[in-house]
C-alpha cells in the first residue's frame, strides 16, 4: 500500500471487523458535531487489486477518462441518500472530487492487473488505442429507514470501451455493488466504500480487457 499523505487515511478491507465493532460514532449530516471544531477526515479509496487468473494480457494503450455524473456527485464530499433527498457527512470527505478519485484509482487497478502495455488518464502524454468513458450513477449511503445505525453504501460505474481514432463506441455495460455497513461510523462507511468500488473496478478491468481483445 502507498504512503499516505497529511491528513490523508487509507482503510483495507481487514479494517472492516474493527469498523464494526466500534469506529467513530454514529455518522453526522450537515455541520460538525456539537463542539468538536475538528476539520472532515479526507479519504482516498484503495484501486483494485483481485482479478480473474484467465485475463488476456493485451499490447494495447488504454486513455481513461474521468466519469462523467451527477452535480450532487460531483464533489469531494460524502453523499447520504440521492436525488432531491441528499445530505453530505461533516466528519470526513474524500481527498479529491469523487470521479476524479475514481479515475485515478482505475489507472491504478489496470496497473496492479499487469496486464496491458500503457495505462494512463488525461495527464498522460499517451496516444490511445482505447479510451474508457464511464459514468458514475452512484456513489452513496442510505440509511436504514427502519434503523439509523444501519446503512447502505451504493457504487455503479458505467463504462463504455471507445475505439480510437474514430471514437467508435465498442460495447457499455453496467457495474453496480451495494455494502451493508453495521453499525453506521465513519469507518464502516469507508470500508464499505472500498469494497464496492473494488469490486466495481475490478469487474470494470476484466471486461475492458476481453472487450478490447475481441473488438
Amino acid at each position: 500500500m502507498m504512503g499516505l499523505s497529511d491528513g490523508e487515511r487509507r482503510v483495507s478491507r481487514r479494517a472492516f471487523a474493527l469498523a464494526a465493532l466500534g469506529g467513530v460514532g454514529v455518522l453526522a449530516t450537515g455541520c460538525s458535531l456539537p463542539g468538536s471544531g475538528e476539520a472532515p477526515r479526507r479519504i482516498r479509496l484503495d484501486a483494485a487489486t483481485d482479478f480473474a487468473p484467465n485475463l488476456p494480457s493485451v499490447g494495447w494503450v488504454l486513455l481513461v477518462r474521468e466519469p462523467t455524473t451527477t452535480l450532487s456527485l460531483d464533489t469531494a464530499r460524502i453523499a447520504i441518500g440521492t436525488g432531491s433527498d441528499i445530505e453530505y457527512l461533516s466528519t470526513g470527505e474524500w481527498a479529491s472530487r469523487a470521479p476524479a478519485m475514481v479515475m485515478e484509482l482505475l489507472v491504478e487497478s489496470f496497473q496492479n492487473a499487469n496486464r496491458i502495455a500503457t495505462v494512463g488518464d488525461r495527464r498522460a502524454r499517451i496516444r490511445p488505442d482505447f479510451t474508457l468513458e464511464a459514468q458514475l450513477t452512484a456513489f452513496h449511503i442510505e440509511r436504514n429507514a427502519e434503523d439509523e445505525d444501519r446503512g447502505l453504501v451504493t457504487v455503479r460505474l458505467e463504462p463504455t470501451l471507445v475505439k480510437q481514432p474514430r471514437r467508435e463506441a465498442i460495447a457499455s455495460i453496467p457495474f453496480e455493488t451495494a455494502v451493508e455497513v453495521t453499525p453506521l461510523t465513519l469507518d464502516g462507511v469507508i470500508v464499505a466504500f472500498n469494497e464496492a468500488l473494488q469490486e466495481v473496478m475490478s469487474q470494470a478491468v476484466e471486461w475492458t480487457l476481453k472487450t478490447g481483445v475481441a473488438a
